[in-house]
């Protein structure tokens, strides 16, 4: 019991949220001491040039993520967005909307 919670404290204590300081194609991130490089993790399929300004999380040298603001998505909806104000929102009821314009779900 005790090494179970010694462990998740340990693991809690190595993840890190930090400032990126260089954005682009390869970023630099400060936490306590600054990150050059880190790999960023994003899923399959997808890109991302993170802008300079934007909290990421980090363990060790990994960029995991940046922290987003969920804003007004319900739970189980996606938006995908970009710093020019584009944007792709999969809503809950199946529609989605890309740029304002909505496109209902086709019923099969």
């Amino acid at each position: 019991m005790w090494l179970t919670k010694k462990e998740t404290a340990e693991k809690a204590e190595s993840v890190k949220t930090g400032v990126v300081t260089t954005g682009g194609g390869e970023i630099s991130v400060c936490t306590e001491l600054e990150r050059r490089a880190p790999t960023v993790t994003v899923p399959y399929g997808m890109a991302v040039s993170v802008p300079q300004g934007t909290e990421a999380v980090m363990t060790g040298g990994v960029c995991l993520g940046v922290v987003n603001d969920a804003g007004t998505l319900l739970p189980g909806e996606v938006r995908l967005f970009s710093a020019g104000g584009a944007q792709i929102v999969l809503k809950l009821d199946g529609t989605v909307v890309i740029n304002g314009q909505v496109f209902e779900k086709k019923e099969e």
